[in-house]
């Protein structure tokens, strides 16, 4: 039946649907207040004041990993090409806050940012002929049907970076497969992460496909926050076991296995950092109903503040990833340990940091698959079995720290996909702006 909806029919369902988008938010809202704002950039409701005399260069990263993927691109695209100015768009208000950070980084005011809007006709239009890029990035596989018929309409050349599609995200695409095709198509260059992402982007309809490795092991620590936590971890003088970006029902089985293993576990401080704000009440409810003590880490400044006898470290801080990576002897990754595919794995390797992955990875298949053949990560059925890994580094100190080495060798050898990136867009980016320059 899916395989029915064709681009016109899909146009007109995008137009009814709206309603539908604001309830999505307004529910969404509830939990995380963020959503109520900006109402204006995601319906298209007003304008985006972000057109320059410059050419611009639009990338769209939806949500806080692809945004922080983003990020080694986005200092390629500023080093290189100096004539251009960014505009940075999200769908999430993780994804926008970690945008604002980047940007305040950088100390850049040749980056502006918004909401896409919703894919629908008259809106991704309106940003199309008020943002007036030169070029689109999407980053990884948001790919929408109108925004991708408009950017052919208006001249856009397209190009999807970091692409990745998991097996399971083509059984879904698909169904729709004639509304997806066309979308696909309309893409002028494809940056695959690897050749079976390739393969499966080839059966969706995209062309022009390169494999250029993930362009998160370009993204560098915060050395200012790992060199932060290396005075924290002579404060705390305890080993330190953590569970990053941690996603729903994945807390619960982590702290019970915590709780039965915890005379084994070296008087360890264990690290919780959920992948979403809005679930800290949930963390700390559990934590009380577990009868575990704990602190948060937004109740203090330095470690001296902290009661170094709790039990666990709630990670309740946006942006501080690397601050938690660097405190941490062993990670557990979120999202592996449920059906969420997992989250980055090579971040905490990246800063030496050994690294159990659960059963689900396919947002990260190919890396995981590398990682553990290379030894550098270690994966596992479920929480109580990465406890028993941890409880084995912590009894072995010379096998931990040789998989943190390979953990970090490996990391460092898979670098290098954004400058592969650039140089596949740069003949692109130079027809681009002979284009404009014509048609201005």
């Amino acid at each position: 039946m899916l395989n029915l909806i064709t681009p016109r029919i899909y146009r007109a369902i995008s137009i009814v649907a709206l309603p539908l988008a604001s309830l999505y938010l307004m529910l969404r809202s509830r939990k995380q207040p963020a959503y109520k704002q900006f109402w204006s950039e995601r319906f298209a409701w007003g304008d985006f004041p972000l057109r320059t005399n410059r050419p611009r260069v639009w990338i769209h990263a939806v949500s806080l990993g692809e945004t922080n993927a983003a990020r080694p691109l986005i200092e390629q695209i500023l080093k290189r090409w100096s004539e251009v100015d960014i505009v940075l768009t999200h769908m999430t208000p993780t994804g926008r806050e970690a945008g604002k950070k980047l940007i305040e980084q950088l100390g850049h005011r040749r980056i502006r940012q918004c909401y896409l809007p919703y894919d629908a006709p008259y809106a991704v239009a309106k940003f199309f002929r008020q943002t007036k890029p030169t070029l689109g990035i999407v980053m990884r596989t948001e790919v929408w049907p109108n925004l991708m018929y408009e950017a052919e309409q208006q001249n856009i050349p397209m190009v999807l970076a970091n692409a990745r599609e998991s097996e399971k995200s083509l059984q879904k695409a698909q169904r729709v497969y004639q509304l997806i095709k066309p979308a696909f198509r309309r893409f002028s260059l494809v940056l695959a992460q690897s050749e079976k992402d390739a393969r499966r982007l080839s059966l969706l309809g995209a062309t022009n496909i390169v494999v250029t490795g993930s362009v998160k092991f370009d993204i560098r620590p915060n050395y200012s926050q790992v060199e932060t936590a290396k005075t924290w971890k002579r404060a705390f003088d305890r080993p330190v076991i953590a569970l990053l970006s941690s996603r729903t029902g994945e807390r619960i089985q982590f702290i019970r296995a915590f709780k039965q293993h915890k005379e084994r576990l070296c008087n360890a401080l264990f690290l919780i950092v959920p992948r979403h704000p809005e679930r800290f009440g949930e963390v700390i409810a559990t934590l009380e109903e577990e009868k575990l003590t704990y602190c948060r880490r937004s109740s203090f400044l330095v470690p001296d503040e902290m009661d170094k006898s709790v039990d666990v470290l709630l990670g309740d801080s946006m942006g501080e990833m690397s601050l938690y990576c660097g405190l941490a002897d062993m990670v557990a990754m979120g999202g592996s340990y449920g059906a969420f595919g997992s989250q980055n794995v090579i971040e905490p390797a990246m800063v030496g940091c050994p690294v159990v992955v659960g059963p689900s990875t396919f947002n990260f298949a190919q890396i995981v698959e590398d990682g553990v053949s290379a030894r550098a990560l270690v994966q596992v059925a479920h929480a109580r079995q990465c406890m028993r890994q941890f409880v084995q580094w912590l009894h072995n100190d010379v096998l931990r720290m040789e998989t943190a080495a390979k953990a970090k060798q490996f990391a460092q050898a898979h670098a290098g996909a954004t400058i592969r990136m650039m140089s596949q867009m740069e003949e692109l980016w130079k027809k681009a702006q002979k284009n404009e320059s014509r048609m201005s």
